[in-house]
C-alpha cells in the first residue's frame, strides 16, 4: 500500500498510528505546490460484506459530513479531502504539528489548581463551537488533544465518534438526547448513558471534567472510587487543597445523572469564567516556555512508541493528526501562581510593592543541569525587568521552588516581553472579551487595541472591537472593524452577524438582513443570526418570514425571551391572536421583567378583552 499513491496524489510517507476503526498515515500531497504534508485517515474495514461495508460508509459518511461542517475552527484539524478506493475509505486532514496532551497529564504528576483551570476553559471554548454545531464529540481525552507547536492552543482530533442532532426531533436537540444505539468512547471518560448508547452534549461535559479530575490529582479516572450510595466520583480526597470553587465546578460536571450537570460546554465554560481570578485578571496566567528538542531531548511521540508513555491500553488513542519532527520545538506552559511557604497559605503582599510570585516551569525539564540553570536565570531576569517578583532556588533533586518572599518597587507587568505576538494577541482578546460581558467597554476597547497591536492580523480581537463599537453606539467604527476580522479570517459567520448588528444600528435594515441571512447559510446552528434575522424581517412587515426565521432561532434556544416576543409580534400582525398572547405569555414566564413582551401583552389585553 505504501508503495502507491492514495486517491492518485497522496504518497505515504509513514504511518502514524492505528486504532479499532481507523489508521493514520503521514503523506504529501503530490498534486500541490511544494508537495505539502497532509494527514490520511483510512476508516479499516475487516469485513467487505455488504452490511460492513455499508456501515462503514455510513461512518466514513459521517465523519467527513461533520469535519467540512467544523474544519473551519481554528482549533479543529481542517478536512482537505474524503474519497473512497478499492472499498477502503479515506479521509485527508490538515496536518497538525504538536504534542499530544497526554504526554503531560502523567499518572502520579497532578497539576496545579491554575493550570487546571485554564486547560478545561481552552477545552470548553472549542466545545462550546462543536455543541452550537449540534455535535457531540463522544470521544473527549487526553489524546484526543495536540498542542499545537507554532502558537502553543490545543487542537481537538477525532471525529470519528461523532453524532449529530441537528436532524433530531425538537425535544431532542433541547436535551442533546439521540437515538445512537451503539456504545462509542473511552472507558473512564464515559458517563453512564453513553454506556447505554444515548449520548448528550452533557456527555461531552463529563469526560472534560474528568480530563480535569485527572490533571488535578494526577489518577487515571479508572482509579477514582465511586460512593457505594450516590455512585458520585470521590475525586476530592486525591486532590486535598483544590479550593472549593473549583470543586464544585467539577463536581457538577461529573454528576451521574447527566440531568444534575452542565446541559452544554457552554454553560460549564461560563461557571469557570465565573471562578475568583487568584491573579485579579492579570493577562498571563499561562506562559509557554520554549524548550528545544522536547523534554529531555525528546520531540513529539506517536502511539506504540517505545518511549511514550501513554494513557495505557483503556486509553488507546486514534489520532487524526499530530507532528512526528523529532527535532523540532516543543512547547511546554508555566504556571504563574502565588508563592507559599513549605505547602500553607500564600505569602503576605507588601505594601505597595508588586506581588511576589514564584515562577515554576511544569511538565519535564531538560536533563542539562546548565540549561536549567541559564533558563531560571534569563527566566529570571526577564520577570525581573517586567515588575514580577521571583523566589526560585534549586534543590538537590534538580526541582525549582520557591524559597522566600522578595519584594520589587511597584511596576506595570508586561508580559509581552515573554510571549509571542499571537499568544499575547490570544490573551489580550480573552481578557477583553471578559470585560464586554461586564459592560466595561471602554476598557474592553482599550484591551482589543492592545491585542491589535500586538498582533495586526489576530481576527479575533477585531471582532472584539467591533462588538465593543455597537455597544458604544459607534456603528460606523463597527462596520470597519468587522470588516478587518473577515479580511484576516475568511470564514467567520460571528463577524458577519456582528457587522449586521452594526449596519441595523444605522438603519439599513436590507443591509444587515443580507449579512443575517450569509451568517445563516455559514452557520446554521447560530441561534443569534436566525433572532437577529426575525427581529429585521418584522420590522420590514415581513411578518410570515419574520415568524418562519424566529422559529429556527426557538429551536436552537428555547429560552430566549426577546425571541418569543419577535413570535408574538409576528403573529400578532398576521392576526393570529390567540397563539400570539400564547407566544408573549411564554416570554414572561422566561424574563418577567423583559419590557417589550410586558406592552406588547398589556395592548393584546386591552384589544382582545382578556
Amino acid at each position: 500500500m505504501e508503495q502507491t499513491l492514495l486517491g492518485g496524489r497522496y504518497q505515504v510517507i509513514r504511518r502514524l498510528g492505528s486504532g479499532g476503526f481507523s489508521r493514520t498515515f503521514l503523506v504529501t500531497d503530490l498534486h500541490l505546490p511544494n508537495h505539502p504534508r497532509c494527514v490520511i485517515k483510512q476508516l479499516k474495514v475487516q469485513d467487505k460484506d455488504t452490511g460492513t461495508l455499508d456501515m462503514a460508509r455510513r461512518l466514513f459518511d459521517t465523519e467527513a459530513r461533520v469535519l467540512y461542517q467544523l474544519g473551519n475552527h481554528p482549533q479543529i484539524p481542517a478536512l482537505l479531502a474524503h474519497f473512497e478506493e478499492d472499498q477502503e475509505f479515506y479521509l485527508a486532514q490538515e496536518y497538525i504539528e504538536g504534542s499530544r496532551l497526554n504526554r503531560q497529564v502523567e499518572e502520579g504528576k497532578p497539576w496545579s489548581e491554575t493550570r487546571v483551570v485554564l486547560l478545561l476553559q481552552e477545552v470548553l471554548e472549542i466545545l462550546a463551537f462543536v455543541h452550537r454545531q449540534q455535535v457531540i464529540h463522544r470521544d473527549i481525552k487526553p489524546s484526543n488533544l495536540i498542542r499545537r507547536h507554532r502558537d502553543g492552543k490545543l487542537v481537538l482530533i477525532d471525529f470519528g465518534a461523532v453524532k449529530q442532532v441537528t436532524s433530531s426531533p425538537l425535544l431532542d436537540a433541547e436535551t442533546g438526547a439521540t437515538n445512537i444505539t451503539v456504545a462509542i468512547g473511552t472507558h473512564g471518560y464515559m458517563p453512564n448513558e453513553q454506556y447505554a448508547g444515548k449520548p448528550r452534549f452533557s456527555s461531552d461535559v463529563y469526560a472534560v471534567g474528568i480530563l480535569g479530575i485527572r490533571a488535578l490529582t494526577g489518577l487515571h479516572p479508572q482509579k477514582i472510587e465511586e460512593d457505594p450510595l450516590t455512585s458520585e466520583l470521590d475525586w476530592r480526597q486525591h486532590a486535598p487543597t483544590v479550593s472549593s470553587e473549583l470543586a464544585a465546578v467539577l463536581d457538577r460536571m461529573v454528576r451521574y445523572d447527566f440531568r444534575d450537570r452542565y446541559p452544554t460546554a457552554q454553560e460549564a465554560l461560563e461557571a469557570l469564567q465565573n471562578l475568583p481570578n487568584p491573579l485579579h485578571g492579570l493577562v498571563g496566567t499561562q506562559i509557554y516556555q520554549t524548550w528545544m528538542k522536547g523534554s529531555n531531548g525528546r520531540g513529539p511521540t506517536f502511539p506504540g512508541d517505545d518511549n511514550d508513555p501513554g494513557n495505557g491500553p483503556s486509553e488507546t488513542s486514534e489520532p487524526t493528526a499530530f507532528a512526528d519532527d523529532q527535532d523540532s520545538t516543543s512547547l511546554f506552559p508555566v504556571d504563574l501562581a502565588y508563592p507559599t511557604a513549605h505547602g500553607k497559605a500564600p505569602l503576605p503582599l507588601a505594601a505597595g510593592g508588586a506581588k511576589a510570585v514564584a515562577f515554576q516551569p511544569y511538565g519535564r525539564r531538560p536533563s542539562l543541569v546548565a540549561v536549567g540553570l541559564l533558563g531560571v536565570l534569563s527566566l529570571g531576569l526577564v520577570l525581573w525587568r517586567s515588575g514580577l517578583t521571583i523566589a526560585l532556588e534549586i534543590n538537590g533533586a534538580g526541582i525549582t521552588k520557591p524559597f522566600q518572599s522578595m519584594v520589587l518597587p511597584s511596576l506595570d507587568i508586561d508580559l509581552g516581553r515573554m510571549l509571542p505576538p499571537e499568544e499575547k494577541a490570544a490573551l489580550l482578546t480573552r481578557q477583553g472579551d471578559r470585560l464586554l460581558r461586564q459592560g466595561r467597554y471602554p476598557d474592553a476597547l482599550a484591551i482589543y487595541d492592545e491585542a491589535v497591536e500586538s498582533q495586526s492580523d489576530f481576527a479575533p480581537a477585531y471582532l472584539g472591537r467591533c462588538k465593543t463599537l455597537i455597544a458604544l453606539k459607534r456603528p460606523i467604527e463597527a462596520i470597519a472593524a468587522c470588516d478587518d476580522a473577515l479580511a484576516y479570517s475568511t470564514y467567520y459567520p460571528e463577524a458577519v452577524r456582528s457587522k449586521g448588528n452594526a449596519e441595523e444600528q444605522q438603519g439599513r435594515l436590507l443591509a444587515a438582513l443580507a449579512l443575517y441571512e450569509s451568517a445563516n447559510n455559514l452557520m446554521p446552528a447560530m441561534f443569534e443570526a436566525w433572532l437577529d434575522r426575525g427581529r429585521v424581517l418584522q420590522k420590514l412587515g415581513r411578518s410570515a418570514e419574520a415568524l418562519a426565521a424566529v422559529d429556527q432561532a426557538i429551536a436552537r434556544d428555547r429560552e430566549s425571551a426577546e425571541a418569543w416576543t419577535i413570535r408574538g409580534e409576528a403573529n400578532w400582525t398576521l392576526r393570529r391572536f390567540d397563539q400570539a398572547i400564547i407566544d408573549l405569555e411564554k416570554a414572561l414566564q422566561i424574563n418577567p421583567d423583559h419590557g417589550p413582551a410586558r406592552e406588547l401583552r398589556q395592548r393584546a389585553r386591552q384589544t382582545v378583552g382578556r
